[in-house]
């Protein structure tokens, strides 16, 4: 079955930090399922939080952080989600909800969309998309 592991930054575990992924306090990592059902993995510290802002060493210490993780979701599009659609493997998300339970529901209805960026940057290539979903 496929699945998407995916990274949502949180300060409280219900919400989705209302800063840049970055910033927040903790990643909470997710499986999501063609079939609707997502599993909870693990909740990681983040080590980066204090970090300068929009420096590429925040941005790959987040990186080695969550490196299993298919898809980064924040609320903002910050200058690192753009640099990470561009020259990673990682494709950055953009929501608009604020409890992690939408969030879920939210990306169950564009897994189809969200897979096929999924797989072509594991075959190696990088594009500027980040879709904002609501």
């Amino acid at each position: 079955m496929r699945k998407i592991r995916l990274c949502i930054g949180s300060n409280d575990i219900e919400n989705i930090a209302k800063t840049h992924m970055g910033d927040t306090e903790c990643f909470y990592i997710y499986d999501l399922f063609e079939n609707s059902e997502n599993k909870f993995i693990e909740k990681r510290i983040n080590i980066a939080k204090d970090m300068e802002h929009a420096k590429a060493d925040k941005m790959k210490e987040i990186i080695k952080l969550v490196k299993d993780a298919d898809i980064f979701v924040a609320q903002q599009k910050s200058p690192n989600f753009v640099n990470i659609a561009t020259t990673t493997k990682y494709q950055p998300i953009v929501v608009k909800s604020e409890k992690i339970s939408d969030i879920l529901i939210i990306l169950d209805r564009s897994f189809q969309e969200i897979y096929s960026y999924i797989i072509r940057r594991e075959s190696g290539e990088y594009f500027d998309t980040i879709p904002e979903l609501k």
